[in-house]
């Protein structure tokens, strides 16, 4: 039977590199994605072992029932914490409510999914929860302050889980990318791309399959490490 991985907002982007960088690898993948179906369907077409579920990671009874499709199975040892989104803006002139969304949508949703496939990882005493941060949970930009706490918040859920799940052999890692050519960057960039190249040392911008390779050797049964935040980019996160 092969090992099971869980990829949340694994239909494109990053999450879909990392998706299909477990399917070449062997692996069963369950991904979950928003709203775009066409790109559910499209990647489903493409890889027989992927299994893609809409889901709204915020809500831990949606969250619950795909734990209950996924057992059916078999038990994951790998969950890759990717879904989020990103919300800019001057705190003083944003709401509250956008505030909270990009909090849960980002922190919220991790929570949600470690919450319920922790505990399965802990009774197998074998797995690996890797959560996707960001060079914004360290370095302060003007207008990224909601997007900034919920990435600090998952780095902190990730070292405390690890501490806690390091005796039922169960690993907890973190990677922090810089900037990384996706459509959520596009989306920040608005444009200034030329800009935002300037201001990485390494003057360039990183490509989604080059995260996914650092958290499929996080995963690795030949990387034992725990606890650990992974900066991963061209400069961004020095400092």
């Amino acid at each position: 039977m092969s090992d099971i991985a869980l990829v949340t907002g694994g239909t494109r982007g990053i999450g879909r590199c990392v998706a299909e960088k477990f399917l070449r690898a062997g692996y069963r993948v369950f991904v979950t994605y928003a709203r775009n179906e066409q790109a559910a369907a499209s990647f489903m077409a493409e890889y027989p072992d992927l299994s893609a579920w809409q889901v709204d990671g915020r809500l831990i009874d949606q969250v619950q029932t795909l734990r209950d499709r996924i057992l059916a199975e078999g038990t994951p040892s790998v969950l890759v914490n990717n879904a989020g989104i990103t919300g800019d803006g001057i705190f003083l002139n944003s709401s509250l409510e956008v505030f909270h969304q990009v909090m849960d949508s980002n922190f919220g949703s991790s929570l949600n999914y470690c919450n319920v496939f922790a505990p399965l990882m802990s009774a197998a005493r074998f797995g690996n929860i890797i959560n996707i941060s960001s060079v914004a949970a360290t370095k302060i930009k003007l207008g990224n302050t909601a997007y900034g706490c919920a990435k600090a918040a998952i780095e902190r859920l990730t070292l405390g889980l690890a501490l806690e799940l390091a005796r039922f052999d169960v690993k907890v890692n973190g990677v922090a990318p810089g900037f990384v050519d996706t459509d959520m960057f596009k989306a920040f960039a608005q444009g200034g791309e030329r800009e935002i190249l300037k201001s990485i040392p390494g003057r360039k911008i990183m490509r989604p399959a080059e995260v996914a390779n650092m958290v499929f050797l996080l995963a690795s049964r030949q990387f034992n490490t725990t606890g650990t935040i992974v900066k991963v980019g061209n400069g961004e996160n020095i400092g």
